[in-house]
């Protein structure tokens, strides 16, 4: 008489089966955990292009830093000139908005955001704030602006290993933006004493001159002296040279490059 099976044995042949048959719920889920996320693909012109507006902003952050360090320059070298000074300060707020905006975007694009906040990060941000002229902040106003200079050194350095290219744009930039400002004073210095002149401030010459290197032309503001006349017409000619530039570098950006096939 044959003896009975175990009943443990056949539990195991059983559940042994059901494993080959099926596999486990929980291998299904971890394949389907490991299942590669689809990336987004880009194509070479979205590339291209990407690469060239990147160049295009290192060019003008390269300009933004050579103004900024003539700015600083003049704002320790003429500290008795009011006219000089008025110039200066509001430049000094407007490239400080530029840096700080160049300081959110490198906040943002930075791997490890604490990293870059405990090394360049710091001085990035505190070379944002404005040129304080009072006795009591000189010392911080000569901390901030040897901190301006040394990030004016960064950027220049960063624009130079981006696009070796770039560099020509970058001094052209810088060289109509310290026209612009020698204009300014110049015809400031002239105008502000004029009997019949209505150019009497800071703000009435630098819009005057935004006006006009525009090719705007508001009229609400216009030099009388034959000085601030001449000057006016200087501008105006770099002006129009140097948007017919930027409009055609502007629009190399947004062009895809296409190689011959």
């Amino acid at each position: 008489m044959r003896a009975a099976p175990d009943p443990a044995v056949l539990i195991g042949r059983y559940l042994s089966g059901m494993a080959r048959i099926s596999p486990p719920i929980r291998s299904r889920r971890t394949a389907r955990a490991i299942e590669p996320v689809p990336t987004k693909v880009t194509t070479p012109d979205e590339q291209a292009t990407a690469e060239r507006q990147d160049s295009v902003y290192h060019i003008y952050m390269a300009a933004l830093a050579m103004l900024a360090i003539l700015v600083s320059v003049g704002l320790f070298v003429s500290p008795s000139e009011p006219d000089v000074i008025g110039v200066l300060t509001v430049v000094d707020f407007v490239l400080c908005l530029f840096f700080f905006y160049d300081f959110l975007r490198h906040l943002w694009k930075a791997p490890s955001k604490l990293k870059y906040l405990c090394g360049w990060g710091i001085i990035d941000l505190l070379s944002s704030f404005p040129f304080v002229l009072e006795t009591r902040w000189l010392r911080l106003a000569r901390l901030l602006r040897f901190l301006m200079l040394l990030r004016a050194a960064r950027v220049l350095w960063e624009s130079a290993k981006v696009e070796r290219r770039s560099i020509t744009m970058a001094c052209a930039t810088f060289l109509i933006q310290t026209l612009f400002i020698v204009i300014c004073i110049v015809v400031l210095h002239f105008e502000h004493s004029a009997p019949d002149g209505n150019i009497r401030t800071a703000g009435d010459v630098l819009w005057w001159a935004m006006t006009t290197v525009t090719t705007v032309g508001y009229g609400d503001r216009f030099p009388v002296t034959i000085e601030g006349r001449v000057a006016g017409a200087v501008l105006m000619i770099s002006g129009i040279g140097y948007l017919a530039t930027v409009l055609g570098v502007v629009a190399q950006t947004f062009v895809p490059k296409h190689h011959d096939r």
